[in-house]
């Protein structure tokens, strides 16, 4: 962007001048433009941020005690601890303040916070917010009370996170309440919220260098809550990104519905993604064909399914995928194996037949004609079973 070098001009004078440099008020204000340009897509800001936050603790323990007379001042101090600056700075300025400028509540909550322990700083929080909600930094206490109260109160989390944003639109802080309430309202099950949300975080962020982490999350609501998902809205949502953010979009869709046993969802988001990637052979082609593949084998197309799975080369696949891949070949090669004659010879246990008899007489359904399993029930039964084992599998193995 045009103005960072503006900004830079104004940390290396900060840096420059030490004692008689800018107050720390001003110098935070910097580091606002500067995190709120990185999450709107200025990754060349990073650097800067970084940069930023080393000069404001510089200046912050270097001011003199007059400088927090201007309660801005303090105010700026507060704004760098929950920015992503050291808590130690503010726990310093803190044991310094024989004025006691600084809210002896807030620096304690804050403290708790930072130490790890929010429960302790929880009551703390949501008995401050009336009293700071109006002032500069009520969107930071309003952020970070909704991330400890999420634990205990999920409803009262997304009021805060909404309430954050709402105070401070376009910033980092309306990027991470947009990204926090998405997870919550996916989690339980609030699809209609979590999708409004995911509108407004792909129209304001998706160039922000958190989306990934957002991606994850708005593929979880969809996969997860297929059944109730608003298919046509997430269309929609989807089409205002890009065509490659797209493809990666639907690949992960593929890859979560194959692993969460949502065939349907994975085969759609599959043959989405291979159809965005046009005619060329490519990686999205590959990988969409690889999770078609695996998601076909519940279907009964045992054989053509490992047939497609085994032909990608493991250089195009990652780790986790390579583990995939793997576990998905050995329940099919269980579900295709010929019965063990000796399995089948086995008595059943006396214990099996009398829960057996017990079960018969409760149910109401006991006389209903018995249907023998095929192949394809058997292979159902057994991805149900291991896909727990599958997903530790995959959970111990990282990206490459």
């Amino acid at each position: 962007m045009l103005v960072l070098p503006f900004f830079a001009a104004v940390a290396h004078s900060a840096a420059d001048d030490g004692d008689a440099g800018l107050a720390p008020y001003k110098i935070v204000r910097s580091l606002q433009f500067v995190q709120d340009a990185v999450v709107q897509g200025d990754h060349s800001a990073g650097e800067m941020q970084r940069h930023l936050l080393k000069i404001v603790d510089q200046n912050l323990r270097s001011a003199s005690q007059e400088t927090f007379e201007d309660n801005r001042n303090v105010e700026a101090a507060f704004i760098y601890a929950m920015s992503g600056g050291n808590p130690e700075t503010l726990v310093l300025l803190v044991e310094n303040d024989v004025e006691e400028r600084f809210d002896r509540r807030l620096s304690a909550a804050l403290n708790a916070y930072f130490s790890g322990s929010p429960e302790a700083a929880r009551p703390v929080f949501q008995g401050l917010l009336p009293e700071f909600a109006d002032s500069r930094i009520g969107a930071y206490l309003m952020l970070v009370t909704a991330n400890v109260v999420a634990a205990k109160n999920e409803e009262e989390a997304l009021r805060l996170f909404d309430w954050a944003r709402l105070l401070a639109p376009g910033t980092i802080i309306e990027e991470s309440a947009l990204r926090r309430a998405t997870h919550i309202a996916s989690r339980t099950g609030d699809v209609g919220r979590a999708l409004d949300n995911a509108e407004r975080y792909v129209r304001r962020f998706l160039h922000s260098p958190y989306a990934s982490q957002f991606v994850d999350i708005f593929v979880y609501a969809i996969v997860y809550h297929s059944e109730s998902v608003d298919r046509e809205r997430v269309e929609y949502i989807l089409s205002l990104m890009d065509r490659s953010r797209q493809r990666e979009i639907y690949l992960r869709m593929a890859r979560m519905g194959t692993i969460a046993g949502k065939e349907d969802i994975a085969l759609l988001a599959a043959s989405r993604a291979e159809s965005l990637s046009g005619e060329t052979r490519d990686v999205v082609r590959d990988l969409a064909g690889f999770y078609a593949g695996i998601a076909k084998v519940p279907t009964g197309d045992v054989t053509e399914a490992i047939e497609t799975i085994a032909a990608i080369p493991d250089d195009k696949l990652s780790q986790r995928d390579r583990a995939l891949r793997d576990a998905a070949k050995t329940i099919a090669r269980q579900v295709t194996a010929p019965p063990d004659p000796q399995r089948l010879a086995m008595p059943v246990p006396s214990s099996e037949l009398t829960a057996a008899d017990d079960m018969e007489k409760d149910d109401p359904e006991a006389d209903a004609p018995v249907v023998e399993s095929d192949g394809h029930d058997l292979f159902l039964a057994a991805k149900r079973a291991t896909i727990e084992d599958i997903d530790s599998m995959l959970d111990g193995s990282s990206d490459e």
